[in-house]
């Protein structure tokens, strides 16, 4: 009985580490990577806040 069970565990594992690597191999889409850029911005007047803006 113990066999069987460990054997189903394989198979189970097996089986959804391929599904994984398909899923992988079919989608190669190549997504250009995003790059966040932040500027701080600090004024004389108030030194304690900044401004920061991000442009996506």
């Amino acid at each position: 009985m113990r066999n069987n069970i460990l054997g189903g565990l394989v198979i189970f594992m097996v089986v959804l580490t391929c599904l994984l690597m398909i899923d992988d191999i079919s989608n190669t889409q190549e997504k250009p990577p995003v790059q966040d850029t932040a500027q701080v911005e600090q004024i004389e007047s108030e030194t304690d806040l900044a401004v920061v803006d991000t442009e996506e």
